[in-house]
């Protein structure tokens, strides 16, 4: 393609990726993988969306308080991975619909 059809101009990939730093200290793997979400006593249903070593973001139609201590159950792709288990707690919520929520948790320890 010609510099002339590219509307915005020319983007030299090579030297934008050395100039490009992640915001955050860890990078978020995009995943869609079936989750349980275990909160006083009591387990949820839930769909991770995205991950990274110091946090999740969590898809649910059960809602949760801002701040909640909740111990997440995170499917692996299968095969001989186990399932990741960690505590967490909920930093944001975003309301999608009447019954369904995004939750930005907040990995606090491995387990």
């Amino acid at each position: 393609m010609s510099d002339n059809n590219n509307k915005k101009g020319t983007v030299d990939m090579s030297h934008t990726s050395k100039d490009y730093s992640e915001k955050r200290n860890f990078i978020r793997m995009q995943v869609t993988t079936a989750s349980q979400v275990h909160f006083q006593g009591q387990s949820y249903t839930a769909k991770c969306l995205d991950l990274s070593s110091t946090g999740a973001l969590i898809e649910s139609q059960q809602g949760f308080e801002l701040n909640s201590k909740i111990v997440l159950f995170i499917q692996s792709g299968g095969g001989e991975t186990s399932t990741l288990q960690a505590q967490a707690t909920i930093l944001r919520i975003c309301r999608l619909s009447k019954d369904l929520y995004q939750y930005g948790a907040s990995i606090d320890q491995y387990l």
